[in-house]
């Protein structure tokens, strides 16, 4: 009796491994799948009056990738393109609209492949190599298709990443407004794997996404080629409280950039809140970067002074600017 205990007991524990990582597997399929359901109709913009096109362009692989596109009157203003986060479509950057509509610039706001109405795979998220194609195909379409030759990007977490691999190989992009991105994609990963999860299960489990979606992690290191940026500006936003992506992973990004560059840290933001209230509360702001940047016949950004951002009740927007050189 004790024999076929022990028996079962050995398969148990020696199946759990497997189990932990199809179950991993399968979290990770669905925490970066896109939302299931779509409405194209985005209500903010039609509450505000501002016109907007539906849009379509091609990446280099014939998929057909979808989007608004938000013109100004003048028809060789700066135009800004919005990356969105993991799991997130055109959408998420509707409340940055706005903002830079009003400052005389044209929006993008597009859906990676198998995103929204985007052609693609679902199930094919690769956290930043596909979607930073996706982004030179938006870059594509402004430049050639609407003739618009100043251009900015602006992303979130995955956008971030993905729209820093885009600059470091596109001269087309002017600007680069980086919010919470990751050094690696091995870093990212292995802080974000559950404490319990032995590190060999968590590299299986990477190396199953990597076979599965056709990606190499070797292509998703924003640390290597950021540097190629320059001499276009580079702002960095980061929150302290950020957890899912350490702020010493961003003191580490912005070291390795070049000049001109700039970073932002926001106090008590997390992941989630350096979006999706801090982004918000500091659009002007990110706009006068976006001015110096592309509009300025000479962009002049602090090398290293560390803009730190506090949370400042009586003013409307939320938070104030507090600047000091960084000490830590």
């Amino acid at each position: 009796m004790w024999l076929k205990v022990l028996k079962v007991i050995s398969s148990v524990l020696a199946g759990s491994p497997l189990l932990m990582v199809l179950g991993s597997v399968i979290g990770e399929t669905v925490a970066t799948m896109p939302p299931v359901l779509f409405h194209n109709i985005p209500l903010l913009l039609d509450e505000r009056h501002i016109p907007y096109e539906d849009v379509a362009f091609l990446t280099p692989e014939g998929l057909t990738l979808r989007g608004w596109f938000i013109p100004v009157a003048e028809p060789d203003a700066p135009a800004i393109l919005y990356a969105p986060s993991t799991a997130n479509d055109q959408r998420s950057g509707l409340s940055l609209v706005p903002t830079f509509h009003a400052a005389g610039y044209h929006v993008l706001l597009f859906s990676y492949r198998g995103h929204a109405r985007s052609d693609g795979n679902r199930w094919g998220f690769t956290y930043g190599v596909a979607e930073s194609r996706d982004v030179d195909a938006a870059v594509r379409f402004l430049y050639e298709t609407r003739g618009i030759h100043r251009i900015g990007t602006i992303g979130h977490s995955v956008g971030a990443v993905s729209i820093i691999l885009s600059a470091a190989r596109n001269p087309r992009i002017g600007a680069v407004a980086a919010v919470a991105p990751f050094n690696n994609l091995e870093e990212v990963w292995m802080t974000n794997c559950p404490p319990i999860m032995p590190p060999f299960v968590s590299n299986l489990m990477l190396q199953m996404s990597e076979r599965r979606k056709g990606f190499r992690r070797e292509d998703v290191r924003p640390l290597q080629i950021v540097g190629r940026i320059a001499p276009r500006p580079l702002l960095l936003i980061h929150g302290t409280a950020d957890r899912r992506i350490p702020v010493a992973q961003v003191r580490r990004l912005f070291a390795a950039a070049q000049a001109p560059k700039t970073l932002w840290l926001v106090e008590e933001a997390t992941h989630a809140s350096i979006r999706n209230r801090a982004l918000d509360a500091l659009a002007q702001d990110v706009v006068a970067f976006f001015d110096m940047a592309l509009r300025a016949p000479v962009p002049r950004l602090p090398e290293t002074q560390v803009f730190r951002l506090v949370a400042d009740p009586v003013n409307a927007r939320g938070w104030t600017f507090e600047a000091t050189p960084d000490s830590t």
